[in-house]
């Protein structure tokens, strides 16, 4: 696309100089063409406003009003506008003195063309500078404005799941324009999960169904924004495991009136398009305060995953959850609890390959006094759902780990001991897959930093900080793992690198020793001579005459 020519208007009492002005350069050869002339300061402003040029030449001396005040008035109006003050040598002082109006520059009398060109040049190099941040600036903008669903979205999952501060979530509400209609916050969150049918999925391949999977996900989310639209103190986004999140924010925001339709209208619109669906929804209890949004969220969450023995299809109610597990039990106040602390380091072990460590943990959570099957599901409810939590974020896949049909078997068996076992056996499966896949990918780690420390061996600087780095992992991790593969600390490993690099160039060539050092990456003759004998039993000399 053609550069578009720079307005120029040149405004000057006599009309020789306008004229020696306009044919002393080729304008258009600078970017630029003169598009009005004025004799004096008013017809000058009327041109301003009707041409709005880029720059502007004004003499100093005009009547009624002088060029220091007419640059003044333009400024004022137009503050991007250049102006080219002409001056004779005498008026010069004057001019100068006013540079803090904003006059981009001056040009003497008589007017010399090399002068003018050097001003032009530069005011043209100055407008397209600017503009070239003001176009950078309008881009940033658009991309914020293109953005904003996204870090909106980031933002109500980080505090549904409960990693702000309370500042930081007043702070973005007010920026995403999220209403909250009272001082107190009140929230409460319903959580919807839309897949294909068993008998859906197994019609399909499996990249077919991933790709319903996905586009029954967006055409439920279009849905539930329809359904809503109205309401602006409904939030709705999806969480981090592609589930629908609806975020209730308002003293009468209870759901439960809400959903129960939202459901029924959901499964007959996705179903209508020919795709056999199921539609659950989980409900957590109605919470006050900013930092409870998170608690709402995982009651929401486990209500969804309550579906398991409540069957698909239905809205589920973690307050049902609740009294259920009370009803169902001759005790209540031997009612199953969720152990959080302990679930989470059963998670930690799974994640990190220690399936007898794991095990330890799944015998405590269920040495809890269960009086009824009711409960021990729910027990093992939670231990499925961490094996599960572990294999996604270790991006584990395969039906060992998400198998429904064996996840089903365990939790609707009837008998204590067999499931005990099934749960063992799970718990050990997922951590022994898990392991396998880590020390596969740190036997591979490994070869890629020896191929590196290949290619480092002249580089003096090199060592496992900046080894570590160049793999974006830490250095502490990669020295176990490199005395784990090696049976060598990373030091030792590259100091033996190197001392047989050095003993390879000593038999090839005829280096001197401080030239073999610096090649392997130990300039300091001395230092290098020390390790060598340490290594070779003896000196690099001695070394060359038995060779000899």
């Amino acid at each position: 696309m053609e550069q578009q020519l720079l307005k120029v208007l040149i405004v000057d009492d006599e009309y020789l100089i306008r004229n020696l002005l306009r044919m002393r350069v080729d304008w258009q050869q600078q970017g630029m063409h003169i598009v009005g002339e004025a004799s004096n300061a008013a017809e000058a402003l009327e041109q301003v406003e009707l041409l709005h040029p880029d720059i502007v030449f004004t003499d100093i001396y005009m009547p009624s009003m002088d060029g220091i005040e007419l640059s003044g008035l333009i400024l004022e109006r137009y503050p991007s506008v250049k102006i080219v003050v002409v001056t004779g040598h005498d008026e010069f002082e004057y001019a100068r003195q006013s540079v803090k109006l904003g006059i981009s520059d001056f040009i003497l009398k008589p007017i010399r063309a090399t002068e003018l060109l050097q001003v032009t040049t530069k005011l043209r190099a100055a407008i397209e500078q600017e503009r070239g941040r003001e176009y950078e600036l309008i881009k940033l903008r658009e991309e914020m404005k293109r953005s904003l669903p996204y870090l909106k979205e980031r933002f109500v999952n980080q505090w549904l799941q409960g990693v702000l501060h309370e500042e930081e979530v007043r702070e973005q509400v007010r920026f995403f324009g999220i209403p909250i209609s009272s001082r107190i916050l009140e929230a409460q969150v319903a959580v919807i999960e839309i897949e294909a049918s068993v008998h859906q999925q197994a019609e399909c391949k499996h990249s077919d169904s991933e790709e319903i999977q996905i586009l029954l996900r967006m055409e439920g989310l279009k849905h539930v924004q329809a359904y809503y639209e109205p309401d602006v103190q409904k939030v709705i986004v999806m969480d981090t495991r592609n589930r629908m999140v609806i975020l209730a924010l308002a003293p009468d925001a209870s759901l439960a009136a809400q959903v129960e339709p939202l459901q029924e209208k959901l499964q007959q619109a996705l179903t209508a398009e020919g795709i056999e669906v199921n539609v659950t929804i989980g409900i957590g209890k109605m919470h006050s305060g900013w930092g409870e949004v998170s608690v709402a969220y995982r009651e929401a969450c486990r209500a969804l995953e309550y579906q398991t023995f409540a069957g698909k299809n239905q809205v589920i109610h973690f307050e049902d959850l609740v009294i259920n597990s009370v009803i169902n039990s001759h005790d209540p106040s031997q009612s199953y609890r969720s152990d959080t602390g302990m679930l989470q380091q059963l998670q930690f072990c799974i994640s990190v390959g220690a399936g007898e460590e794991a095990v330890s943990r799944l015998e405590h959570i269920l040495s809890a006094p269960f009086s009824n099957i009711a409960q021990f599901r729910m027990a093992a409810m939670d231990v499925i759902t961490e094996c599960q939590r572990a294999a996604m974020e270790q991006q584990l896949e395969g039906e060992q780990v998400f198998n429904n049909e064996a996840v089903a078997s365990m939790l609707m068996s009837e008998y204590l001991p067999d499931l005990r076992m099934m749960l063992e056996q799970y718990v050990r499966t997922v951590a022994d897959l898990i392991q396998m896949k880590r020390q596969a990918r740190e036997g591979k780690l490994i070869d890629q930093v020896k191929v590196y420390l290949e290619g480092q061996m002249g580089n003096a600087d090199v060592g496992l900080s900046s080894t570590a780095a160049a793999f974006y992992v830490s250095p502490g991790h990669l020295g176990r793992l490199m005395k784990k593969e090696t049976g060598q600390t990373f030091v030792e490993y590259l100091t033996q690198l190197r001392m047989k690099k050095a003993e390879s160039l000593l038999k090839q060539t005829d280096l001197k020793g401080y030239e073999i050092g610096e090649q392997v990456g130990i300039p300091d003759p001395h230092y290098f001579s020390v390790l060598f004998k340490k290594q070779f039993g003896r000196s690099m000399n001695e070394y060359r005459n038995v060779r000899s």
